[in-house]
């Protein structure tokens, strides 16, 4: 398990890359922390991801809610290791 103990911050993780992403980083053992602005797939996602997971409504485009993001991630996780800046729109 390559990120055993690292935790991990993926921005558009409720979908695509996103999510495959965390699925990856679950499987090699990190804790993560997954941001998206569609709160209708989040009981999906927490499905495939488990209830470890942690779910955050955000928009990367609003300060004010990657601040948010922060703190829960800090409290949760205690730190960061890894951050995947995925969101985005073509």
């Amino acid at each position: 398990m390559k990120l055993q103990g690292k935790a991990a911050s993926i921005t558009g993780g409720t979908s695509g890359i996103g999510l495959a992403t965390a699925k990856l980083f679950i499987r090699e053992g990190a804790r993560v922390a997954v941001t998206g602005r569609d709160a209708s797939r989040f009981d999906p996602v927490r499905a495939e991801l488990g209830d470890e997971a942690l779910i955050v409504a955000a928009d990367v485009r609003s300060p004010t809610d990657m601040e948010t993001v922060s703190r829960w991630i800090r409290a949760t996780f205690g730190g960061l290791d890894i951050l995947f800046s995925n969101a985005g729109i073509a």
